[in-house]
């Protein structure tokens, strides 16, 4: 009987060790995948940050000139510099935030270890059938 538990715990630990080497590996490949996704949205919002704000400053500076009736309103200053900084960084933003969006539409994360549990759910099906 004490050979039998040793046995089956001996195993029951391989099995295990097998397992969780399995999901490391695939841990492993899905935190390369969620590291690029989330570095991707990282810097969409931070172009859109800057964008926001070189807008409200060229804003500003539009409306600063719009409001005095001795200047003449054009953008042919820092204003219009701005402004064309900020749509740059806007639209910047908006493409990174699309490309992040793309990545993982058809990525199958962890297909050996789904692969692995299925086949042992029909195993334990056809198992329990006697």
């Amino acid at each position: 009987m004490k050979a039998e538990i040793t046995s089956f715990l001996q195993e029951a630990s391989a099995y295990l060790k097998l397992k969780s080497e399995l999901f490391t590996i695939e841990a492993k490949e899905a935190g390369l995948f969620y590291r690029k996704k989330i570095y991707l949205l990282l810097l969409s919002i931070a172009l859109l940050l800057i964008g926001y704000l070189l807008l409200l400053v060229s804003l500003i500076g539009i409306l600063s000139a719009a409001l005095n009736p001795n200047t003449h309103l054009t953008l042919a200053n820092w204003t219009g510099a701005s402004l064309i900084l900020a749509a740059l960084h806007l639209i910047s933003a908006f493409i990174l935030f699309k490309q992040a969006q793309k990545i993982g539409l058809n990525q199958d994360l962890f297909p050996y270890t789904r692969d692995e549990l299925l086949k042992e759910q029909e195993w334990l099906k056809h198992k329990k059938k006697p």
